[in-house]
């Protein structure tokens, strides 16, 4: 037992510590971090980073390009991070990204309609490299449909380079169409134009029963198609806005009456285009017909296992005599960044699964239905292959018949705030018709398109100019 009063040396630790302004823990984790710095200085840990590192949003795109990133490896020794990442957060981390210089992917995979947005500004403050002298000296720009290069070219600049083409065709209901159109002596691919198809087929046609073609009317999908199959577009090769001019007034005027005409006038019908009621309608012929880019006929295919053998393929009924049999819709882009640590090595990762074999591609086909943009791979045989899902189609033969014909697609950093206004556009223009008739719609519908493309040329007019020859 110590005397009281006397200073022992416990005594004098604890009374240091009583005094303490922070505490006795955060006195411990300072020590902590302080000996774990001091550890980590003397043994560093090896920098683990790949030599490459490329984002991706599709699942399907992240596993071909795994099984790519390994074979890379082992062909040159130099690494490559797929990143699976969500489709919103591509863009959004994208631009973040890019804005503060940190974290920038050397490769990146885009949906078409959002690439836009990154080609603007200044050229030589834009994010990506220009691909188009990689293009010219590997020989591929013959290999890939000029159209298919439009969305990304900016300024003369070829900012990224297509995974697809996306061409449509009509898909429909054989076992229901073929033996109707027989008995007339007629085939579907007789049916050259819309007209002849829904006045040949209006046979089939029972009000709330039976439709001749699935289109939806709650959003611009199928009017884009049917807009760019008559030449026209939301913006237009000079970043000019269009989506009002008389084509599209046309485009309106012809479309809405096919879904909102009354009774045994109207002729097409939608439950919806995305969810589980979209193939529903299709399995029980509430429409036997729809409009098909190459990877919807995957979708089909998946989620519709019940139309095996019921269905087939065609070029698209054209709008006029002559006219074009085909159309496009969606799309991606392969990009590399300025930023890029190393811009070669990763052009050669992108040629690798951009423009590789062609047994790489058709094993990409057998999955997807997804026409590659480049021509050398379309003498693999899956392109060739009898399908039994397709009444025994080569649906390889079908979509690369048209792919030279698919129109243009020109993108741009205002297209998601104009297809937001098509959208209001066409539900307002179907409202009108329902309750107003043909009585004075095409004027309704101009005046509609008009009001919706002032609101974007407005929003374009805010942003700064450049000097288009930068």
């Amino acid at each position: 037992m110590q005397p009281q009063g006397v200073d022992t040396a416990p005594g004098r630790v604890r009374r240091w510590l009583d005094e303490l302004p922070v505490g006795l823990a955060p006195l411990l984790i300072a020590a902590t971090g302080l000996i774990a710095g001091l550890y980590l200085l003397v043994h560093p840990v090896p920098d683990q980073r790949a030599d490459l590192t490329m984002w991706v949003f599709g699942a399907l795109h992240a596993d071909a390009y795994q099984a790519a990133a390994e074979r890379f490896v082992a062909d040159t020794d130099r690494t490559v991070d797929v990143q699976l990442i969500n489709y919103n957060a591509v863009n959004q981390k994208l631009r973040s990204a890019l804005w503060a210089a940190v974290n920038v992917p050397d490769l990146v995979e885009i949906e078409k309609s959002a690439a836009g947005g990154f080609f603007r500004g200044p050229l030589d403050k834009i994010g990506f490299l220009d691909l188009k002298p990689y293009l010219e000296r590997d020989a591929i720009l013959d290999r890939v449909p000029a159209h298919a290069l439009a969305a990304y070219t900016d300024r003369g600049a070829v900012f990224g380079v297509p995974h697809d083409i996306h061409p449509v065709l009509l898909a429909y209901r054989a076992d229901i169409i073929d033996p109707y159109l027989a008995r007339r002596g007629l085939r579907m691919e007789d049916l050259a134009t819309w007209d002849d198809y829904f006045r040949e087929l209006r046979g089939l046609l029972v009000p709330d029963e039976r439709y001749l073609l699935q289109i939806e009317y709650g959003d611009a999908w199928a009017f884009q198609i049917f807009l760019m199959q008559r030449g026209g577009g939301i913006f237009g090769p000079d970043g000019r806005l269009r989506m009002d001019d008389d084509i599209a007034v046309a485009t309106m005027t012809w479309m809405i009456p096919l879904v909102a005409d009354p009774g045994d006038r109207k002729v097409a019908e939608s439950l919806g285009n995305w969810d589980p009621s979209f193939y529903r309608g299709f399995i029980e012929g509430y429409y036997i017909a729809a409009l098909c880019p190459d990877w919807r006929s995957s979708q089909i295919q998946t989620f519709a296992k019940e139309l095996h053998g019921k269905l087939r393929v065609v070029p698209l009924p054209a709008p006029v005599p002559g006219g074009l049999r085909t159309s496009q819709m969606g799309g991606t882009m392969l990009g590399i960044a300025r930023s890029a640590k190393d811009p070669e090595l990763a052009w050669r990762f992108a040629r690798a699964i951009y423009y590789g074999s062609p047994e790489q591609h058709g094993r990409l086909f057998r999955t997807t239905n997804i026409l590659t943009p480049d021509r050398r791979a379309w003498s693999d045989p899956a392109y060739h292959e009898p399908r039994p899902y397709w009444s025994g189609q080569a649906l390889g033969e079908q979509f690369i018949a048209v792919a030279d014909e698919v129109p243009p697609f020109y993108s741009s950093g205002f297209l998601p705030s104009a297809q937001a206004k098509l959208n209001e556009a066409i539900v307002s223009c179907y409202s009108r018709y329902r309750s107003h008739g043909a009585d004075g719609f095409e004027a309704y519908v101009r005046q509609r398109l008009t009001s919706a493309a002032d609101h974007v040329r407005r929003q374009m007019a805010r942003e700064p100019e450049w000097d288009a020859e930068e």
